[in-house]
């Protein structure tokens, strides 16, 4: 069966979007209303494309520069001035909020709303004999079902962005958009999963048999997932107000317990839903929107943007963009004893002679390149690294790794950025994927049990990260700790997993251990000709404030009932 991929970036936009920021209900179609909802393909259909296309990651539209991981410790950006470094050097504040979470949440919301209140004015009764009828009228009759997943992803965002923000499940007009006040965080999390569980059982599990075999849309595992993701932030130490990350980690274990269950069933239902593990390369690069892991996902057309933006400078056109930080590489551990990087070698300068990454997590090398490696993987420009001083790919040159390391997680080495004869692949950027769950599994059920090795709900949370540890590719020592010990080795298991897929920003946010980790990160330079690695220490600014992003002050400016979030 042909399969069309739903590319999300290139969707038509509908609605003229108002250039302000503000809470705006009241959108202006571009199209006359009759025709609008009369011509359904051209109409009505696009409209909900156009939403779809509203959940693109801005983070990773065109290029890297405000990839999210370059303001955490897995990745330093290469160039000062990318805009994502405001993040942490003072640049980020109530006139520059940064992200555009606000602006395109509510603008989806908007048109959302504009279409379920209007939805039953399509009228297809003229084209009853068409040979396309009753596929039209299979996909209206999915569209308010797709149309309120997007809604409640949409205000994930917002809560997990924001916090408390104005929840609003109609089209307003100005006046009354303009005076709304922010609902509390727990009830924003309690329409998000009343929304999934109503609307779930009506989504279908793929698409693949639907008209059009369209997929990159809300399914049915989709919506139970997005269930699972939000409940495991309510339950975090940022949204459970009774957490004490010293003395009471757990908090509100109630909401841990409902974390843990949502991601159980996800875990429980998976084969159902035609998804299963698999090799973790395979959740990247040109065919990836067909591995069986992917539960939910962004396409793009073939591009070869990213890997101008991230290939290492001295390939052609490339950029070095999110460079892996030190302080990722230490934390991978060896296959032979589970000991990291950083615990084998702890001292200021390592001998680089004697290969000290060999044995190394497997995922290291899927994730990371390192001096001595080939790459980019195509023919053309394929060569061996040189990120030491003075090498090809390295300082002096401007732009080069200020790290140590390149990116390879997520680049499609296939990709020929030459001046001439380029190669473009097509991309898929992860928004959830089976992995994610047996991680949020795993930290759901040690808080709410208080242990690592307690099998309340079926599964104990080590043998839910040993699944993933037992991959055919990874192979690694299995997890055995409890308390205080396993929480550092999960956090660790967490972003191993999940490197530059967009968790880590946020995950140090909910768990409130930003200090922790992002105020001081370790990078490296390569001395000797390659010989020799020298560790450092680059000091970002951190205040607890960032947990939250602040509310754009262009918006409190229209509506002062918002009110601003703390410190900012």
């Amino acid at each position: 069966m042909k399969i069309n991929r739903l590319f999300l970036y290139a969707l038509p936009a509908v609605f003229a979007l108002s250039s302000c920021v503000d809470l705006e209900y009241h959108e202006v179609s571009l199209r006359d209303e009759a025709w609008t909802y009369e011509f359904f393909n051209d109409g009505v259909k696009n409209m909900v494309w156009d939403v779809y296309a509203q959940m693109y990651n801005n983070e990773l539209a065109d290029n890297s520069t405000n990839f999210l991981a370059s303001a955490t410790d897995e990745a330093q950006y290469a160039l000062e001035i990318g805009a994502v470094n405001n993040y942490y050097n003072g640049g980020w504040s109530t006139a520059n909020p940064m992200s555009s979470t606000w602006t395109k949440s509510y603008t989806a919301l908007a048109e959302i709303h504009t279409i379920l209140e209007n939805i039953d004015k399509v009228d297809l009764s003229d084209w009853k004999y068409n040979d396309n009828y009753d596929i039209w009228m299979q996909q209206l009759e999915n569209f308010p079902y797709e149309l309120r997943f997007l809604r409640a992803y949409f205000y994930f965002e917002l809560f997990k962005t924001y916090g408390d923000v104005p929840l609003v499940t109609t089209t307003l007009t100005n006046g009354q958009a303009n005076n709304m006040k922010r609902t509390p965080a727990d009830q924003i999390v309690k329409f998000i999963v009343d929304e999934l569980d109503e609307i779930a059982p009506y989504l279908p599990i793929t698409y693949t048999d639907e008209p059009y075999a369209e997929i990159g849309r809300a399914t049915r595992a989709a919506a139970y997932a997005l269930k699972a993701r939000t409940l495991l932030y309510a339950a975090s130490p940022l949204h459970n107000p009774t957490s004490d990350t010293e003395n009471n980690p757990a908090g509100d274990k109630a909401k841990w317990d409902e974390a843990a269950k949502a991601a159980k069933y996800v875990i429980d239902h998976a084969k159902t839903w035609g998804l299963a593990l698999g090799g973790y390369t395979a959740n990247w690069g040109n065919d990836a929107f067909f591995n069986k892991e992917l539960i939910l996902g962004l396409g793009r057309a073939a591009d070869n943007a990213f890997e101008m933006a991230n290939y290492p400078v001295g390939v052609e056109n490339g950029a070095s963009g999110n460079c892996p930080t030190q302080s990722l590489v230490d934390q991978y551990e060896f296959q032979d004893n589970g000991q990291t990087f950083g615990e084998r070698y702890p001292g200021e300068t390592i001998d680089l002679t004697v290969n000290p990454y060999e044995g190394l997590d497997p995922r290291f090398g899927m994730t990371v390149v390192k001096n001595g490696d080939e790459w980019p993987t195509n023919g053309t420009q394929k060569k061996v690294i040189e990120t030491f001083v003075g090498g090809f790919n390295a300082a002096p040159k401007y732009g080069a790794t200020p790290t140590g390391y390149y990116l390879r997680k997520l680049v499609d080495g296939s990709c020929v950025t030459t001046a001439d004869n380029q190669v473009k692949r097509q991309h898929t950027w992860v928004v959830m994927r089976l992995a994610e769950f047996y991680l949020d599994f795993a930290e759901a059920a040690f808080y709410a049990t208080g242990s690592a090795n307690d099998a309340t709900y079926g599964m104990t949370a080590n043998e839910a990260i040993n699944v993933l540890r037992n991959r055919a590719d990874i192979q690694m020592p299995e997890f055995k700790e409890d308390g205080a010990e396993w929480v550092k080795r999960y956090e660790r298991e967490r972003l191993v997993e999940l490197a530059f897929e967009n968790h880590r920003f946020w995950d140090v946010r909910r768990w409130k251990k930003g200090a922790e980790y992002f105020k001081n990160i370790s990078v490296a330079t390569i001395t000797d000709g390659g010989n020799t690695l020298v560790r450092s220490t680059k000091t970002r600014s951190w205040d607890e404030k960032y947990n939250l992003f602040p509310i754009p002050q262009s918006e409190i400016l229209i509506n002062s009932n918002l009110g601003q979030n703390e410190g900012w």
